[in-house]
């Protein structure tokens, strides 16, 4: 990679793969949402649960890059999570999901990721540069190649959403969401045989919009349980602030329910999700960082 395309990012290319699982899953929504025939026009409530209430594995791998001093003519390079900063590319976690149906139409989302914590130690192979020292005459921050990198990693995402189902049948439903997250993102980087230590801190509320699909499909009905049901789901969300922050959250995947007689419906997940975040701070600085997670995740609801 040249020195230039080093200083200035080209954010639409860095997002490029991001744009292109986007347009998969809004697909996957509309042919989903059109492919399957209204039923009955009796109400949502009659077919759907009141409350959901999931614990949910996340599988996944991260990439990103941070980086200081990107504006054009800036002395900064973007510095890659694995290979210059050490850190692990796989990671697990949790995420608790609920969701309550109090209108017909209308759902109400409250969802966690467990905070996260990874640590990475490498040696540079070739010369780091962040942000300048004021110091006269300003001085940048240097690692030269051999320097022992110590890095660390914090993220934790917290939110709210609003689900609209605009259509709704007895064994599946679709519409638009809007959801509100919080995400809370630190990277660190740092000599261990100097003071050298650079940090980058994203505390952000993202407004997103998106849309989503779900249904399911009785099978095998006994005198024990309640038909089972299987069918598939497909969620996404983009950030409404594309000036500063881009993000894009996306992930579909199968599911398959139980209902135990006279008992909530046990209802178990396995799908795919990619999530995209990219943040230009402070453009005059150019204080720049990029998170990229894809993955499967499995979950296993409590519907009432």
């Amino acid at each position: 990679m040249s020195y230039t395309s080093e200083m200035n990012p080209n954010p639409s290319r860095l997002h490029e793969r991001s744009t292109w699982v986007a347009l998969a899953v809004s697909l996957f929504v509309m042919v989903m949402s059109v492919s399957v025939p209204v039923e009955s026009t009796a109400e949502p409530l009659e077919y759907h649960a009141f409350a959901a209430l999931d614990v949910q594995a996340n599988f996944s791998w991260i990439n990103g890059r941070m980086g200081f001093e990107q504006e054009i003519g800036g002395i900064g390079t973007l510095n890659d999570f694995r290979n210059d900063l050490g850190l692990p590319q796989e990671n697990r976690t949790l995420q608790i999901n609920l969701a309550v149906r109090p209108l017909e139409h209308h759902v109400l989302r409250m969802y966690g990721r467990i905070p996260e914590y990874y640590t990475g130690e490498t040696i540079a192979t070739r010369e780091l540069r962040t942000r300048l020292v004021s110091l006269n005459p300003p001085t940048p921050h240097i690692y030269p190649a051999g320097t022992e990198i110590k890095s660390e990693l914090r993220t934790a995402m917290f939110g709210f959403g609003y689900d609209l189902d605009l259509l709704v049948g007895p064994r599946w439903y679709g519409g638009l969401n809007g959801d509100l997250k919080y995400l809370d993102l630190q990277v660190r980087m740092g000599s261990a045989t100097s003071s050298l230590e650079d940090t980058i801190t994203l505390d952000e509320l993202i407004p997103c919009l998106g849309a989503h699909v779900q249904t399911r499909w009785p099978f095998l009905a006994d005198r024990i349980f309640a038909a089972p049901t299987a069918g598939g789901f497909a969620r996404m969300a983009y950030g409404i602030t594309p000036n500063f922050l881009n993000y894009v959250d996306c992930s579909m995947g199968l599911t398959c329910s139980l209902r135990p007689s006279y008992c909530a419906a046990i209802e178990a997940k396995v799908g795919y999700e990619h999530e995209s975040v990219f943040h230009n701070q402070e453009i005059g600085s150019g204080r720049t960082v990029e998170l990229k997670r894809d993955g499967i995740f499995v979950s296993l609801d409590a519907i009432f």
